[in-house]
This record gives structure tokens, C-alpha cells and sequence, in this order.
């Protein structure tokens, strides 16, 4: 079936992965593996890196597409850029918004966001990373609460590597999963996800193989694989990750 511009709504539609949350929640980790992802599958995905402070998406994918400046108006006309590319090329993008908030707010008040990704046919996705602290999950509910970005799916990704160390899982996000404006987005269809801890994540990172690399046994920067403990490592933690989004496959890029 065609929407009003001659787009097979019924065909695997782009998907636009957003990427939000504070630093250090393990957001490059999950839109870097995201890309790896998908690209190991033979999809070949955009990315997007805004984030003006950790450009680590940048410094993983050297065709990663950046803003000219961190002022709001180079902003909002490089997400333009990418939202016209998408519609053209019909390929998915991974999109790092850094913070997010204030571009969420001012670029979801001009265009209307998820509201023009359905027109043109493209499957809009929120991700937040979520670290235990109370002020990660305060700046996840003030980009949800405002309203500008509230796409039907949603995924709320709890991170078990940025867990101080002699806390448990369960005690380190107690006061995150039982707070009322996280139920409220739980209730409102936000799905709940746990990326796991990777013991070996600064190995892989100096390789420069990426996940699937890794755990391939792909010959890094040294010209070498990770030895086999680590490869396994690593493949056991996309096991873990694509068993616990397994009934979000779908939306993923």
C-alpha cells in the first residue's frame, strides 16, 4: 500500500535511529554497534554523529556525516540533509543527537518529526541510554515529557558496563525502574532493554574491528585477532544483546 507520496508503506521502510541520552550511558557503544549490525547484514546504514562533545561516532566510521558547526540553525539544516538523503537513497540512519534535548525541541516544533517520517515513509526509533544515576534518567523524562519526539517505538536501553563496581543489576537502577515518569513511559509502549556488561569493550575499541570484527576474528589494527577468550567475550555479548531485543528485531536498522 503507498502513502500520499507513492512510498510503499508495506516494504521495509528506512528506519531513523535516534540516539539519546546523557554521557557516558553507553550511548556510542549501542548506535556503534546498531551500525556494525547492520552492516554485517549487508544493510548499509547512514550514520549521523551531532554529538559535538565525544564525536565517537566520527572517530569509529570515517563516512559518518557531521553538522558544519554546534550552532542550532547548522544543526537543524544537517538533519534536514540527512532526513532528504534518507528519503532519496531510501536508507536507514543511525543519528547521534549528543544531549538532544534542545534540538529535539526546537527541530520537533518546526517539522513535526515523527509526524513527517510517517508521511514520507520512514519508521522513526528513540533509544535512550540510561546510566543508574537519578540525572540520567531526569534528562531521558525531559526529552519524553516535552513531547517533540515520541515515536511509537521506543527503546529504553539500561546499561549493566557503567554500574559502579560492587553494585548488582538489580540494586543500581531500583530507583530508575520504579520511578513514576519511567512507568509512565513503560506504560505508554517504551520498551525496556539491558545492554550487558562487556568485560573486554576497551580491546575491542583499540582493535578498531568493532563488535562483529571481533567476534569474527577479524585481524585488527595490530594485525592480529583478539585472542580467542576475548573474541568469545564479545560474541557472547551480541548473543545476549539480540536475545534481549529479540521481539524488537524488527525495528532495528
Amino acid at each position: 500500500m503507498a502513502n500520499g507520496n507513492g512510498h510503499d508503506a508495506t516494504a521495509s521502510a528506512p528506519v531513523l535511529a535516534v540516539g539519546l541520552g546523557r554521557g557516558f550511558g553507553g550511548k556510542s557503544t549501542g548506535l556503534s554497534e546498531l551500525v556494525w549490525r547492520a552492516r554485517n547484514q549487508g544493510r548499509d546504514v547512514i550514520v549521523a554523529d551531532g554529538d559535538a562533545r565525544s564525536k565517537t561516532l566520527a572517530s569509529m566510521f570515517p563516512d559518518a556525516t557531521r553538522p558544519r558547526s554546534e550552532e542550532l540553525p547548522d544543526v537543524k539544516e544537517w538533519i534536514s540533509d540527512l532526513l532528504n538523503r534518507m528519503i532519496e537513497e531510501r536508507r536507514s540512519a543511525v543519528l547521534d543527537l549528543g544531549g538532544g534535548d534542545r534540538v529535539l525541541q526546537e527541530y520537533g516544533r518546526d517539522l513535526g518529526l515523527v509526524e513527517f517520517c510517517e508521511e514520507y515513509g520512514i519508521e522513526p526509533l528513540a533509544l535512550y541510554f540510561l546510566g543508574p544515576e537519578e540525572e540520567d534518567l531526569k534528562h531521558v523524562l525531559s526529552i519524553w515529557e516535552a513531547g517533540y519526539f515520541r515515536p511509537k517505538r521506543t527503546l529504553l536501553v539500561t546499561n549493566e558496563g557503567v554500574i559502579r563496581e560492587g553494585k548488582t543489576m538489580a540494586g543500581a537502577f531500583d530507583q530508575t525502574l520504579s520511578h513514576p515518569g519511567f512507568s509512565q513511559m513503560v506504560e505508554a509502549g517504551a520498551e525496556l532493554i539491558m545492554m550487558r556488561r562487556l568485560a573486554c569493550m576497551d580491546l575491542v575499541r583499540k582493535s578498531g574491528l568493532g563488535f562483529y570484527g571481533a567476534a569474527s576474528g577479524a585481524k585488527g589494527a595490530s594485525g592480529k585477532p583478539l585472542d580467542p577468550t576475548y573474541a568469545f567475550m564479545v560474541k557472547k555479548w551480541l548473543r545476549d544483546l539480540e536475545t534481549e531485543r529479540a521481539a524488537q528485531a524488527g525495528w532495528l536498522p
